[in-house]
């Protein structure tokens, strides 16, 4: 694998993203640590900062998803959100095939849109966890976390922040105490050898429903959604020497229950990535899962561990969560 000539060493590993003006303090760049000579602290990427289509997109917050459909970052979380409810729902529990279990969570498969996705498979995934809603969706977006947790990434780095409630978007969120963002983020993986990077552009975010329609056992908050779905393929520039992939659909499904006086999360995840190139399928779709749940599992404990020593409380006021 090539690796293109590393820019200019910064100080910083990291930044901070909307730090100002009492907006959320996001982590906007960072670069997996086997990859920092390459890439320095990520703060320069010309592939991206000189693509003319990218920059325009980023300004006008005009997006276009990977089917085609021209939006807001906005309202393509709100279509993520409405194919999740669908995707999700009982009626259409009998779709999927039961594909295994890892850890002691379930998972699915959708034949039909795993099809439709040229052999990729359409995931559905079920399980209870030790932490609360808002602590996942934490952990998804602290990028010096995700690197630290996936030593597969090579750069993230966000290129655009958006809100539910902005002025210029006439949608707006469920809960009007809150703001929910969406982030634009660019992100680069490594396979591993002899596999080229996979990188794209996904827009990023979450919404929260104010119900608390699961019974007995949901407490506070209502249900927490969080979403992301890629931009078309040609609407950005791969990085040197790597090849474009596809978050098709992804989104978390974040459930507050109670069991035994203690807030844990009932979860379920659908997911459709289609990586490209000559990654064999069957190897892509038996790994997936599984590393799926690993990521999961793994922030489990990394979150139980953080909030011993605070450092998950810290967390969740940098990035506004804590009122969730």
């Amino acid at each position: 694998l090539h690796h293109p000539q590393p820019p200019p060493k910064m100080a910083d590993s990291s930044k901070k993203s909307q730090d100002d003006n009492g907006e959320p303090q996001i982590i906007s760049v960072a670069v997996g640590k086997k990859f920092q000579k390459y890439y320095g602290d990520g703060s320069s990427t010309p592939w991206l900062d000189e693509d003319p289509l990218l920059q325009r997109q980023i300004e006008k917050n005009q997006w276009m998803r990977w089917d085609g459909s021209l939006g807001t970052a906005q309202e393509h979380m709100h279509w993520m959100k409405e194919q999740a409810q669908s995707f999700m729902s009982d009626e259409r529990h009998g779709e999927y095939r039961r594909y295994g279990e890892h850890k002691g969570v379930e998972y699915f498969i959708h034949d039909k849109l795993t099809e439709a996705g040229r052999g990729y498979g359409f995931f559905k995934l079920m399980g209870t966890f030790d932490f609360e809603p808002k602590d996942l969706l934490a952990c998804m977006f602290d990028f010096g976390l995700t690197v630290e947790m996936d030593d597969t990434v090579v750069l993230m780095k966000i290129l655009g922040t958006y809100y539910q409630n902005d002025k210029k978007n006439h949608q707006e969120t469920t809960n009007k105490a809150h703001n929910p963002f969406v982030t634009a983020a660019y992100w680069s993986n490594a396979p591993g050898f002899p596999f080229q990077y996979r990188d794209g552009v996904d827009l990023s975010g979450y919404l929260i429903d104010n119900d608390t329609s699961g019974g007995d056992d949901d407490i506070g908050g209502g249900t927490v959604w969080q979403l992301s779905t890629s931009i078309r393929a040609g609407e950005f520039q791969s990085c040197p020497n790597g090849l474009t992939a596809e978050n098709r659909y992804w989104a978390y499904k974040l459930e507050p229950i109670r069991e035994k006086s203690k807030v844990k999360t009932r979860a379920t995840l659908i997911c459709q990535t289609l990586l490209n190139g000559c990654i064999p399928k069957i190897l892509s779709n038996y790994m997936v899962c599984k590393v799926l749940i690993d990521y999961v599992a793994k922030a489990e404990e990394v979150i139980k561990r953080n909030k011993e020593s605070g450092k998950q409380d810290m967390l969740l006021k940098r990035l506004q969560f804590d009122d969730l």
